[in-house]
């Protein structure tokens, strides 16, 4: 089934319309960043509420059918959920570009994307351009979406599952 056919054109434009107020809150609340220098991580509770805000935009995007557009806001919001911990934050805070910075970038990135007309399912190449140097951008940080457990975690789950059955 698809998902845009369920969801209906005027329910997405609605979900994307929320969306876009959550990313004007993140943005609002994750302040400046710059790229070249540790930056102060925001409080235990803003952390959740803005991980809360970046995985509601990305269930949004999950009601669009295929398109460059919806692969970008899933793909951007999916390494931003991600990186915006705070181990992982603290653990990369020296390296360039820092990690903060990156995820206001990708904020920033998806306010533009959910601004389009719902019928452009293209890429321009401005967006193309945009898109690709934000990639481009986090190639150079440590992927938080593939985070490897180490033995000892590995062997403390399998011990938990099999103790739980």
């Amino acid at each position: 089934m698809n998902s845009e056919k369920s969801a209906g054109k005027d329910s997405i434009k609605e979900l994307y319309s929320e969306s876009k107020h959550r990313i004007r809150l993140i943005l609002a609340m994750l302040g400046r960043y710059a790229p070249d220098k540790p930056n102060s991580l925001p409080d235990d509770k803003s952390i959740a509420t803005i991980s809360n805000l970046i995985n509601s935009i990305m269930s949004a995007a999950q009601f669009e059918s295929e398109n460059n557009y919806r692969n970008a806001i899933v793909d951007i919001s999916n390494w931003m959920n991600c990186a915006f911990n705070k181990e992982y934050l603290e653990k990369n805070e020296a390296l360039y570009p820092n990690p903060l910075y990156a995820v206001r970038k990708g904020g920033e990135i998806l306010h533009s994307l959910l601004h389009r007309d719902l019928r452009r399912k293209q890429f321009s190449s401005e967006e193309d351009e945009m898109y690709r140097n934000y990639l481009t951008m986090i190639s150079s940080l440590p992927d938080p979406r593939n985070k490897k457990l180490d033995q000892e975690s590995v062997d403390g789950m399998i011990d938990d599952l099999l103790k739980t059955s």
